[in-house]
């Protein structure tokens, strides 16, 4: 059965009521985007979560390879496992917004697969080798009682371009989409991961899928694009990162997401009001994105179900500079009445 998870920004002191009311309105998980310059920890605001929580999956929607060392992403991971009794998960991607307040380029491919491959081996308690030095993460190689906080927290790679999907297929536990809601391509992705994962001498069937979809619901339509438009640029900006990805766009929708490439506001990432917004017409929302009346949400979203084996769905809808009372009720109508049906 697919999860639904819903993502959140971990601005200090809310997360504790952010994670709850997820848990509460029968969200299957939570991620915390991890941008520095945006928002606060996600490490910390997780550790929160873990704690107000008893039974909602927990994890980072991503972080990347450059702002912490692999062992350090491992260990702070590693921890949240223990202290949400094996809850937690570790979203990663190659770097937009951390990166980029740091005038920082995102990582490159070889760059991206090397941190993957060590990151992947602390959280075994392996040996890993930098600088001459070779140690595993010694408290989390000491961990031998069984039970969920033990378990080794399973990597999730978020991918737009076909590159990225392969090097998913031979490291990674999850592949993530971040490829709106294009089914075409995360048909053709599902097939590239599992021959790379099978090439590298790995089962197809252990490698996991999921999909990271701006998706908002109302009786209102205009109100649900509104609460949801600057997570769809966003998610459209993402699309614009290489020529590889850029080529598999229909022409009209390179476009669109060219000229928003061109005109991005990093300092306004996510925000409803920014200047680039202007590029995402009507008509490319209604493809790239699921917004409207919750029948027509229902139906998009249960049509891709059917086509993608997506094991979850990350529902990104919120986005900064939009009245909270909106956002709450476009989650709650996503929760309360899109994600049951499409359940049922």
């Amino acid at each position: 059965m697919t999860e639904f998870w819903t993502i959140s920004y971990p601005m200090p002191g809310t997360p504790e009521r952010t994670s709850q009311l997820a848990e509460a309105r029968g969200w299957d998980g939570l991620l915390f985007t991890d941008s520095q310059n945006h928002n606060g920890d996600c490490y910390a605001a997780l550790a929160i979560a873990a704690k107000s929580t008893n039974r909602i999956g927990l994890g980072t929607g991503v972080t990347n390879p450059f702002t912490r060392h692999a062992a350090v992403t491992a260990s702070a991971i590693a921890s949240i496992q223990v202290e949400s009794d094996g809850r937690a998960v570790l979203g990663i991607g190659r770097g937009d917004s951390a990166l980029a307040r740091l005038g920082l380029r995102p990582s490159t491919l070889g760059q991206f697969e090397a941190y993957l491959t060590d990151l992947q081996s602390y959280l075994r308690g392996d040996e890993v080798t930098n600088n001459g030095y070779s140690a595993p993460i010694r408290w989390l190689a000491q961990q031998t009682a069984p039970g969920p906080a033990q378990t080794k927290v399973p990597v999730d790679v978020a991918a737009t371009g076909p590159k990225v999907m392969e090097i998913a297929g031979r490291h990674a536990d999850m592949l993530t989409f971040a490829v709106g809601a294009d089914t075409k391509r995360m048909v053709s992705g599902v097939e590239r991961a599992r021959k790379a994962r099978v090439a590298a001498g790995g089962d197809a069937e252990t490698l996991k899928f999921g999909a990271y979809i701006n998706i908002a619901a109302h009786s209102d339509p205009a109100l649900a694009r509104q609460a949801s438009i600057g997570s769809v640029g966003i998610s459209a900006h993402f699309s614009g990162m290489g020529k590889a990805v850029l080529e598999q766009l229909a022409p009209n929708d390179r476009s669109v997401i060219e000229a928003l490439t061109r005109d991005y506001q990093l300092d306004r990432h996510g925000d409803a009001g920014a200047a680039h917004i202007e590029h995402l017409s009507d008509d490319f929302v209604s493809r790239f994105a699921i917004v409207g009346t919750p029948a027509q949400c229902i139906d998009r979203l249960g049509a891709l179900l059917e086509e993608v084996p997506l094991s979850r769905v990350v529902v990104m809808s919120n986005s900064r500079g939009v009245d909270p009372e909106i956002l709450e009720e476009v989650s709650m109508v996503a929760s309360e009445e899109v994600l049951p049906s499409v359940r049922g």
